[in-house]
């Protein structure tokens, strides 16, 4: 028995050693001064601007050169542009309103090994000019469209977010307790034995395996963070990252490899359900309304008790 606990906790030891290394070597977009869940300014700049980070959420640090980085950008239409980056920053200024992809590729042989690292990134765009593209703005509001259905040709290795499950009637964002479904794919196949590794920015990770159809999913746990005063909406970010091995071999820029390492990554934020506040609130009013019909009863039962002063005549004769 004792043997048995000992293997059960080295096991599990093993396992977050594996996460804490895996998380430390992770590349993911960020976006910047990225804007509350559903908010809608009219006077921000449509220009949106992306850095890349190596690191966990909790612990990053940013890339200063992206040179060799490709960006693949796919709009509503599924037309996609292909960019080559440079510099420390990612710009990309949407052209309509509606549901646009980003895609970053780098890659680099190491010991043998070529790491081809990938991060996939969605963003709605609110600014864009509604008379100019009214067909698109239906299409990029549609559930439909707001995911992808399959996998970029470009990329060798990809990990996909299918249409989530809501357990509330707002589905324009992630909530906690939603279902995130994702889904793995190499060479256009899809990929059933690959597990998943979640990470929330408080530093909480865990290490989803996948269904019998491929399908990895997972409930968006609470978020652990409270919320401060004046700002009940806070949203948390989410990591979910998916790697695979190959024995491929070849040459990348004159350094020789045996194998290639496939890593790829999908920041994501949420918060807590709308619901919960409204929930709050309803209750909040409840006891108003019940204290109210209460004082209204207590005031008409004292006007009933409440006598009328009677006048006493006294016959002096």
């Amino acid at each position: 028995m004792h043997i048995f606990t000992f293997k059960m906790r080295m096991a599990m030891m093993l396992v977050f050693m594996s996460i804490s290394l895996f998380a430390d070597n992770l590349l993911w977009l960020d976006e910047a001064k990225k804007k509350k869940c559903c908010e809608v300014k009219s006077d921000l700049s449509p220009q949106k601007e992306f850095s890349f980070k190596s690191g966990s959420l909790h612990k990053n640090e940013k890339l200063k050169d992206l040179s060799g980085s490709i960006l693949y950008i796919r709009d509503m239409d599924g037309k996609i542009e292909e960019h080559n980056l440079s510099g420390s920053k990612i710009t990309f200024i949407p052209q309509y309103k509606g549901n646009y992809y980003l895609f970053v590729e780098r890659r680099s042989v190491q010991d043998g090994t070529l790491n081809v690292e990938l991060s996939s990134h969605r963003i709605y765009n609110k600014e864009g000019n509604l008379s100019c593209a009214w067909t698109k703005e239906v299409r990029g509001k549609t559930s439909d469209s707001r995911y992808l259905s399959e996998p970029l040709p470009q990329l060798p290795f990809q990990l996909i977010m299918e249409k989530s499950i809501h357990r509330h009637h707002i589905n324009c964002c992630l909530y906690a307790g939603d279902i995130a479904p994702f889904k793995v794919y190499y060479k256009g196949e899809l990929l059933h034995d690959v597990p998943l590794s979640v990470e929330m920015e408080s530093g909480w990770t865990n290490v989803i395996e996948p269904s019998d159809d491929g399908t990895v999913s997972f409930e968006i746990p609470r978020s652990t963070y409270a919320p401060d005063k004046g700002d009940k909406k806070r949203s948390e970010k989410l990591l979910v990252s998916a790697s695979y091995d190959t024995n491929e071999s070849g040459v990348f820029e004159g350094n020789a490899y045996s194998k290639v390492h496939y890593m790829m990554t999908i920041p994501l934020s949420f918060g807590n359900p709308p619901l919960e506040y409204e929930s709050k609130s309803l209750a909040f009013a409840t006891v108003i309304g019940v204290m109210l019909v209460f004082s209204l009863g207590l005031y008409y039962n004292r006007r009933r008790k409440r006598k009328t002063p009677k006048e006493i005549y006294f016959d002096e004769e």
